[in-house]
């Protein structure tokens, strides 16, 4: 079998919250605040996101925990079955499995997750803002991974106002991963690069692309970048 064909599973759906202190209306513009709970609605499912989380994921990123304060993209971050520029390939089999160390689907990793700028991201605290939510959504006959990045205005205004305005609009994920596959051998060799044979990536064995096949996939962040890997990652829509 191929390294790309693998089994469908069910499409999954936006997360659905039952707690959270504001409701974002997408027929206004505008936030709806409540005393006890924090909520985002999913423009695409009409679905509410909790995000009683992100008070305790400012603390840590140094980013407001006001949702208004964020400017936020819809990024079809990951192609899937698709090796990017890096000729680094996050298979569906991979993204759509529940992963029993991140007590969530792997593509759910990128939520809570910090955003940065180009890929400034040792230090937590310089982040840029957070990621709300991740969905696994099919696109014509490919699947993607959209992610909906938040980049604060309090804490990057001009970086803000570049995405807002769509100055920026090219994002980049970053990603910890166990184990390589080659995609000529399909031989879990341990962490990236894989080393199983004396090709290197982008030469073409016996008529076939050698890239990586990622596995033990962690999303952790999301980034706005110029020149991104994969180069559908740029976002037509603002939040």
């Amino acid at each position: 079998m191929s390294s790309c064909q693998v089994i469908r599973k069910a499409k999954p759906s936006f997360i659905k919250g039952d707690s959270a202190s504001a409701v974002y209306s997408f027929s206004t513009n505008k936030w709806t605040h409540h005393k006890t709970h924090k909520k985002i609605e999913s423009k695409t499912s009409r679905k509410v996101l909790d995000i009683s989380w992100l008070k305790y994921a400012s603390d840590a990123y140094d980013v407001s925990d006001n949702p208004r304060d964020y400017v936020i993209a819809e990024v079809p971050v990951v192609t899937v079955d698709i090796p990017n520029r890096n000729l680094d390939c996050f298979v569906f089999e991979e993204v759509s499995r529940w992963s029993p160390i991140l007590g969530r689907m792997v593509y759910q990793s990128f939520i809570g997750k910090p955003t940065f700028a180009n890929h400034d991201n040792k230090d937590p605290r310089k982040a840029k803002g957070v990621n709300f939510d991740a969905v696994l959504r099919k696109v014509g006959r490919i699947y993607k991974i959209f992610v909906l990045s938040g980049f604060d205005r309090t804490k990057d205004p001009a970086l803000a106002d570049k995405i807002h305005r769509q100055i920026l609009n090219r994002f980049s994920m970053g990603a910890f991963v166990d184990t390589a596959l080659c995609s000529v051998h399909e031989r879990p060799v341990g962490p990236p690069p894989a080393v199983c044979c004396s090709s290197q990536k982008g030469d073409i064995v016996n008529g076939v692309l050698r890239y990586d096949i990622c596995l033990g996939v962690n999303y952790v962040e999301n980034s706005s970048v110029e020149d991104p890997a994969d180069i559908f990652a740029w976002t037509p829509e603002i939040w």
